[in-house]
């Protein structure tokens, strides 16, 4: 199976160290957030990935490419312990990039892989959000078993669902899809966490779906929606870590919780 990644957004959040550096590239520890995406999906034997920038964002190619006078000047040093992580990187999958030309939202920017997606289902991702890889092994798995589309939920406490698309589960599927509902009104605590598998058709209802008049953008929740009238939509309620990193506060928080699963070692030669 291949895997999409949006990095696309400009993450106004995150401003001004985003005016000239991709919050994707922002550390967590010592490796950048896309650092931890690309390896979660590797190691989750998904090693063909498409990544979806914008104007910018060209950190995130030179990360996975090769710096040939850097390599050189780490040979010459001797610091081959380096070179070896720096190998690791360019080898962890075979990365493509593209761009989305118009800031038109999350699901006008997958629109972009359309040709370079043939298989029936594709991985979807964002590059702001650092998952166990646990996460992506159970959702594949679901998948090899169901054969249908699968979407990463997390429980949330009640009092938080306000902030968030929140989901309808009835008989094992997902039947629903709330916008930001009050607590009284919500069907459930679970929401969606950037992860999913999708079916290809997907594309074909983008397309077709328009402006979304209160956002300017095209909703993938909306394609989502049109989604669930053909086919069921299996929820994966996850319950391993996932780092959002989209404001400072999350974004610290991750380094902290992060920096908190190393060794002393491991602190101590950093």
């Amino acid at each position: 199976m291949k895997a999409i990644i949006a990095a696309a957004w400009y993450w106004t959040r995150m401003l001004p160290i985003t005016k000239s550096i991709p919050k994707e590239m922002l550390p967590v520890w010592t490796k950048p957030v896309i650092h931890y995406i690309v390896e979660a999906l590797s190691n989750s034997w998904i090693k063909d990935i498409l990544m979806i920038t914008s104007a910018g964002k060209e950190a995130l190619e030179n990360y996975f490419d090769k710096n040939y006078e850097l390599e050189e000047t780490l040979r010459k040093k001797w610091k081959y312990d380096k070179l070896e992580e720096l190998d690791k990187i360019k080898n962890m999958a075979n990365i493509c990039f593209t761009r989305q030309k118009e800031q038109l939202g999350f699901a006008h920017a997958i629109l972009s892989a359309k040709e370079w997606v043939k298989e029936d289902y594709f991985f979807l991702t964002v590059g702001d959000t650092i998952f166990e890889e646990k996460i992506f092994k159970d959702m594949l798995e679901i998948h090899l078993k169901t054969h249908k589309p699968v979407i990463a939920l997390k429980e949330i406490p009640w009092n938080e669902v306000e902030k968030y698309w929140v989901v309808e589960i009835k008989n094992n599927k997902i039947i629903s899809l709330i916008e930001k509902p009050s607590k009284e009104e919500a069907p459930s605590n679970l929401i969606i966490v950037w992860a999913y598998i999708l079916p290809k058709k997907i594309f074909e209802v983008i397309e077709n779906l328009p402006i979304n008049e209160k956002t300017g953008e095209i909703l993938l929740t909306e394609a989502l929606s049109e989604i669930m009238k053909e086919d069921e939509i299996i929820p994966y309620i996850c319950d391993g870590k996932v780092y959002d990193t989209w404001n400072p506060q999350a974004w610290l928080k991750a380094n902290l919780e992060i920096w908190g699963q190393k060794s002393w070692f491991e602190v101590w030669r950093v």
